[in-house]
């Protein structure tokens, strides 16, 4: 018994199949048949524009990112990379032989899981587009099925309401350009994921290179200051100096060996956040940061306020915020709008019987509802959903005081990062050119001297200090002027910051 009833279902299932798709067919013949005529066609012609915007943003989003944000990387290295990067055995190997900031770019748009979680909400978002046409799809098959056709001569056209074209025709396109302002801001949020992971990349390579240069300095200071006690010793066995000068010494090779320590800890720190980035297993061998430059000049800041106010992220974000919301309330008027017809000459293409004792209902409106007042809409909820449209239009109108204050705040981040990022040049270029040969000169001399017995012991260890936090200097500003600006490109939205 229950199997016979699982072979009825099997085959109502199929039947009922059947008849869907000679619908679909039925539908579609006669939408290809009649061309511009049929009722269906500036639905068809909405529906085929939104299908064409889907198509065009299969790979808008991803590669905008790419452009704007990892414009200095060779489109080599990007495609080289893909193949390692899905894998972590791969990606291990490629960090444990040394790697360039380029490459840590790269791994990083191709691993972070931030970044891969914002391209899987974006690509939700273009799903809903498809949701925008379904309901009058499903109304559409529905009227195809089930009406009954009653045509004199010509083709067997179904039911296309006439509420769905007038007073306020393209409504499936409101419905679209709301659909796609969701999915430019989860285009600009993937940017956002992009750009903060990038920069923050770019952060802990140049603090990795800076910690490894800075344990180099002091492993040198080191070597300098064991043979400054080798000459320290020698002169307090000959008589020349006190004991305190070897004291201090030691003193001072203490603190560097702790300073040692520091540096090898701050270096795991910064390992562990590239392989954070990077999504690699905690441990993963990380090798030593190519021994690069930072780049050139910056353009003038006037530039970079125009840069900025057209590529930042954050205003490119509330314009969608903006659009979207013009798009909902202009939807939303054609709800409680008053129509521009009082409807008597508006009727659907249904099968009625005209005339006789089987007439169903005149084919068209005869009377006005009075009571409402002609050519007002007649919905008892009118007074609420005005209202709540005259709340909607203030919060448009404060998003873009929101707007006008984010273009502001651009303005003033612009300044501070590019004031950040020509101090840190400012400075990198005075200790390279001028502080670092002075301190070795002095070093010199003030070694020699004390060999001879002309200089004194303070006057040496200041100079060895003096040479030891020159040379750390210099290579904090160099580091801190590519850190300035990845600053400024995050804050500008895109890497066009240097003059060609």
């Amino acid at each position: 018994m229950k199997r016979d009833i699982f072979l009825i279902t099997v085959w109502f299932f199929l039947l009922s199949t059947q008849v869907f798709s000679q619908g679909l067919e039925q539908q579609d013949e006669a939408v290809s048949a009649h061309g511009p005529d049929t009722p269906y066609q500036g639905y068809l012609e909405e529906k085929g524009q939104i299908m064409k915007i889907i198509q065009d943003l299969e790979t808008t989003a991803e590669k905008r990112a790419e452009d704007s944000l990892l414009l200095g990387v060779d489109p080599s290295v990007i495609d080289g990379l893909r193949s390692t990067a899905e894998h972590d055995d791969r990606t291990q190997d490629l960090l444990a032989d040394g790697f360039s900031v380029e490459e840590l770019e790269v791994l990083t748009l191709l691993r972070n899981p931030n970044i891969r979680a914002n391209e899987k909400r974006l690509q939700a978002a273009r799903e809903s587009l498809s949701q925008v046409w379904n309901l009058d799809e499903i109304l559409l098959q529905y009227s195809a099925f089930t009406e009954g056709k009653m045509n004199d001569i010509g083709p067997m056209k179904g039911k296309d309401a006439i509420a769905k074209k007038f007073p306020f025709p393209g409504l499936l396109s409101l419905k679209g350009e709301v659909a796609l302002k969701e999915i430019e801001a989860a285009g600009i949020r993937l940017e956002i994921a992009i750009r903060d992971a990038i920069a923050s990349v770019k952060k802990s390579f140049w603090d990795f290179r800076f910690v490894l240069k800075a344990r180099a300095i002091t492993q040198e200071t080191l070597e300098l200051l064991e043979n400054l006690e080798n000459v320290a010793t020698a002169r307090y066995k000959s008589g020349r100096s006190s004991y305190q000068d070897v004291i201090k010494i030691n003193i001072q090779k203490e603190i560097l060996k702790e300073s040692l320590i520091t540096l090898n800890e701050k270096e795991l720190n910064f390992k562990a956040r590239i392989i954070e980035l990077i999504d690699l297993p905690g441990g993963t061998a990380i090798g030593s940061p190519s021994d690069i430059v930072p780049k050139g000049e910056l353009k003038a800041q006037e530039v970079l306020y125009t840069l900025a106010r057209d590529n930042r992220q954050e205003i490119r974000l509330k314009k969608a915020f903006i659009g979207k919301m013009e798009r909902m309330i202009e939807m939303s008027e054609t709800m409680v709008f008053p129509s521009y017809s009082m409807g008597l000459s508006q009727y659907d293409d249904e099968a009625v019987t005209r005339v006789g004792s089987h007439a169903m209902k005149p084919t068209f409106s005869t009377s006005t509802n009075a009571s409402m007042g002609a050519g007002l809409p007649r919905m008892p909820w009118y007074g609420i959903n005005d209202a709540y449209i005259r709340q909607t239009r203030q919060k448009l109108e404060a998003l873009r005081d929101d707007l006008d204050q984010i273009k502001l705040t651009t303005n003033t981040m612009v300044r501070k990062k590019w004031f950040d990022a020509d101090k840190a040049r400012r400075e990198a270029a005075l200790y390279s050119d001028r502080i670092i040969v002075l301190s070795e000169s002095a070093l010199n001399v003030s070694t020699r001297g004390y060999e001879s017995g002309k200089v004194s012991f303070s006057d040496v260890i200041s100079s060895y200090l003096t040479w030891l936090n020159a040379n750390m200097t210099m290579e904090r500003k160099i580091s801190d002027v590519a850190i300035a600006d990845a600053e400024l490109i995050r804050v500008v939205g895109d890497s066009e910051i240097y003059e060609n």
